[in-house]
């Protein structure tokens, strides 16, 4: 099996007290033997650094893999703008994570009515993509119009241009659905970028979410499991790790987590029958019987 690039996610980066530069997040990252960062474009300082993620390959010897960012709505003539300048920015192979987090059609999240208006934001912007060699990819997140995975996917079918995918991350797909993992895994095969990956649990937390972000191998979501069912849809793309609130000792975490991930990657490979669940899933109280 070959192995998985891996990638880290920079919201490893932030904490209470600020964030780290881009050179340091690159540093440790080549340095703890990371192929790859994903940069999330969510405020001036982080929009700033766009002008050198072209210059990281030879500087620091990792890819940028990705950048994340996000507009308002289909009237964010701002966010479609900058959008369309970051497309003309990154390196041929860059993979542009986009949020869309309303569409002026849509009564709420996921609802279809706000289809038309989004399809028409990425007909102007897709291409731009593909003459530059840069895919965007449709990132689901809780709490926005394009929320669930299905929508990611059911906007993708719609447009259906090859420059336009979408990204899969286990606690967003944790968070709004959790079920059913391999169906999931199956029906987005053709149009996933990449995916990200972190330990999670149903439980109130600093995130805002109803799903805590943890180190791969902690939580309740079994990562075992999840990079198992990935691996077998013939996925071959970079995988990120996802480390957003976590504060603390980012390049300890970031060791732990890719020692982890290379640790889950090698039982996936050696073991493949083990990760094929049966429908047999902890019963709720309600549930339970007396045997």
């Amino acid at each position: 099996m070959t192995k998985s690039r891996v990638f880290a996610l920079d919201t490893w980066f932030y904490n209470s007290l600020g964030s780290y530069p881009l050179e340091a997040k690159c540093e440790m990252l080549s340095q703890l033997g990371y192929d790859g960062v994903n940069i999330t474009l969510w405020s001036e300082q982080s929009w700033a650094d766009v002008p050198a993620i072209a210059g990281v390959r030879d500087r620091y010897g990792i890819d940028v893999t990705g950048v994340y960012t996000s507009i308002e709505n289909d009237h964010d003539s701002a966010g479609i703008r900058r959008t369309h300048e970051l497309l003309n920015s990154v390196p041929a192979g860059t993979i542009v994570d986009l949020a869309v987090l309303g569409s002026t059609e849509a009564a709420r999240n996921s609802d279809r009515a706000g289809d038309a208006r989004i399809a028409d934001v990425l007909a102007g912007i897709l291409p731009v993509a593909e003459e530059r060699g840069v895919i965007i990819s449709l990132y689901h997140h809780v709490d926005t119009w394009l929320e669930r995975l299905d929508d990611a996917l059911r906007l993708c079918n719609m447009v259906d241009h090859p420059s336009l995918r979408l990204t899969f991350s286990t606690h967003h797909w944790y968070v709004t659905d959790g079920r059913n993992p391999r169906k999931s895994l199956s029906d987005i095969a053709p149009r996933m970028s990449s995916a990200n990956f972190c330990g999670s649990r149903r439980v109130p937390n600093d995130t805002g979410t109803d799903a805590t972000i943890e180190l791969i191998d902690q939580g309740e979501l079994d990562n075992f499991h999840m990079l198992g069912l990935l691996k077998s849809t013939g996925f071959d793309g970079p995988v990120g790790l996802q480390g957003f609130s976590m504060g603390g000792d980012v390049y300890a975490k970031l060791r732990h987590s890719i020692t982890a991930f290379r640790d889950i990657e090698a039982r996936v490979d050696a073991h493949p029958a083990w990760f094929d669940f049966r429908p047999d899933p902890i019963p709720s109280a309600r549930e339970e019987k007396t045997v």
